[in-house]
């Protein structure tokens, strides 16, 4: 018997799941210090650990850390949220998949290349191709059914995690000098990337453009998530129909 799917669920903030629970059923929830995991049944078989981590890579990676130890069995941790644009062609309700995330702060030279997480020997990480393909799919069919009403086309690209929040152009231009096909930049993604790399678990990171991480950004971002928080659950939403195709899961 196929055992029900498992998604480990995060986000930075309540706005940027959707911070409404009443979608999921069988609802419980465990506290771990100030982190609280929500835990409940979409659908008919689909179960869900939802957690908002706080701001930044160590909150990012206590809080996936803390999830995948209290719920072993986890098939999937997937990420989600807001994120400034690097590739000016973006623009606010943008969706971005991540095929591969960096952490834009990592800097161990001469010991190691600029970027290169120590412990993986990689600068970039990437997600299990069946598990992106899959993403891709789902949120390319969402759209063209009209279930995405109010996002962009999704697309996917190069995203950059550091414990900054970038709103300085000159700033934004040296990550785009380093990283060249960077299109967006955030606070968590890649450190949960890293986590579940070292916890051997399929990762995702999904994120909507809040604005151009620029001078603009700061009243941009905050304007954007409280229209953001009405429609994030859509996107979660928009995947977890389309589960009947995610890649087999491990016994």
């Amino acid at each position: 018997m196929t055992q029900p799917l498992h998604i480990g669920l995060l986000g930075a903030m309540p706005e940027e799941v959707g911070s409404d629970l009443s979608h999921l059923t069988d609802l419980s929830c465990s506290d771990h210090g100030d982190l609280t995991i929500h835990r409940g049944v979409w659908g008919d078989n689909i179960r869900l650990s939802l957690a908002w981590s706080g701001w930044g890579k160590v909150s990012a990676a206590r809080a996936a850390t803390r999830l995948l130890a209290s719920d072993p069995g986890i098939d999937l941790l997937l990420f989600t949220g807001v994120a400034g644009a690097a590739d000016p062609a973006l623009r606010q309700w943008d969706v971005v998949l991540a095929d591969a995330v960096v952490q834009h702060d990592m800097d161990a030279r001469p010991l190691f290349p600029r970027f290169t997480l120590p412990a993986l020997k990689q600068d970039r990480l990437q997600p299990q191709p069946a598990w992106f393909n899959w993403a891709k799919t789902a949120l390319l069919e969402a759209h063209s059914a009209g279930d995405l009403d109010g996002f962009a086309r999704p697309s996917s690209g190069l995203i950059a995690t550091g414990d900054r929040f970038i709103g300085d152009p000159a700033v934004l231009q040296a990550l785009r000098d380093a990283l060249p096909d960077l299109q967006a930049v955030e606070m968590e993604g890649a450190a949960i990337a890293q986590v579940a790399e070292q916890e051997g678990v399929p990762w995702l990171v999904l994120r909507v453009i809040s604005d151009g991480a620029d001078e603009a950004a700061a009243q941009s971002f905050e304007d954007f998530v409280k229209r953001y928080e009405q429609k994030a659950w859509r996107l979660i939403e928009a995947l977890l129909q389309r589960c009947n195709s995610t890649p087999p899961q491990c016994p």
